[in-house]
């Protein structure tokens, strides 16, 4: 049982890295814009 909610949360963060949705954005279905998306990336880096 365990197994199957963990891949159905794994499912789900793809499904949100997907659709450019972050980790502060989860409940979001709203992607980011390219202006927001690049910010991210140059704090990543």
């Amino acid at each position: 049982m365990m197994a199957w909610i963990a891949m159905g949360w794994q499912r789900y963060c793809h499904w949100l890295k997907r659709n450019g949705l972050d980790n502060s954005q989860c409940r979001s279905c709203v992607p980011l814009d390219e202006r927001a998306q690049r910010a991210l990336k140059r704090a990543d880096d």
